[in-house]
């Protein structure tokens, strides 16, 4: 029998996980679709109907990035408990599965519920809202290729592996010990930035943003440096080889756990 994957032991790992954690997901689902129906209906409630796409895209942006952040923070949250941790550590199953129950979980069953939940709450009250009105319903379409929207998904997939190795990585308080590193390592890269444009641009530099923009003061003019479109792919490609690291990081420190 395979040592690393066995679609049998996978599949009773993935039955047993759902089992146990069912209760916990379904009332987590109940009070994201509150907090959904809170913030988009007051929205709709301020703007007499009708929400602004750009503002659907920031609620979009905020839930989906911080509950999902914060839920995969807590995904391999037994192994900071000793007496499930021991549990966890002797099930006959390999590390691989145990990693990738907690993958499919975090990454792709949330994202599929939480767009779910977020379409499903957006239309309703929408729906709601421009009763009795002319216009029709204009409902976010978070997968247009036109508006770039999908970035969303780039970002959560960044986010995802930074917390899904901080979740791991801690055995306390993840989220909070995750959220600190990240923000001291986006500090440090602000800091250096800013002397290693100087030293790169002989000119007066009024706006330097990591990876985004650069700004310069010439001549009483102002410029601001954007990347060209051509560069877009190799970001892409670095910010998917990133991802991949830490998912990697993540596993490797999975199978560093002992009883």
């Amino acid at each position: 029998m395979n040592n690393t994957f066995s679609f049998r032991r996978f599949s009773l790992l993935f039955s047993k996980h759902t089992t146990e954690y069912y209760k916990t997901y379904l009332l987590s689902v109940a009070v994201l679709l509150g907090l959904l129906t809170a913030i988009l209906g007051f929205s709709s409630y301020v703007s007499g109907g009708p929400i602004h796409e750009k503002a659907q895209l920031a609620i979009f942006w905020v839930f989906l990035l911080g509950a999902g952040s914060i839920f995969t923070s807590m995904i391999f949250s037994d192994f900071g408990d000793k007496r499930k941790s021991i549990s966890m550590l002797t099930l006959p199953v390999s590390h691989f599965e145990k990693y990738l129950v907690a993958w499919l979980y975090s990454f792709v069953i949330f994202q599929l519920v939480f767009v779910l939940s977020f379409y499903a709450v957006d239309f309703i009250v929408l729906l709601i809202g421009n009763s009795g009105k002319s216009q029709g319903l204009k409902i976010l379409n978070v997968f247009s290729a036109e508006e770039n929207y999908r970035l969303v998904f780039l970002f959560y997939a960044i986010l995802h592996s930074l917390a899904f190795l901080g979740a791991i990585f801690f055995e306390k308080i993840h989220f909070i010990k995750t959220a600190f590193v990240v923000l001291l390592l986006c500090l440090l890269a602000v800091l250096i930035n800013q002397p290693i444009a100087d030293a790169l641009f002989d000119a007066k530099l009024a706006k330097v943003v990591p990876f985004v923009s650069l700004g310069v003061e010439e001549g009483g003019r102002y410029y601001l440096i954007r990347p060209l479109p051509s560069i877009e792919p190799v970001m892409f490609g670095l910010s998917l080889s990133c991802i991949a690291l830490l998912w990697i990081g993540a596993y490797f420190k999975l199978k560093e756990k002992e009883v």
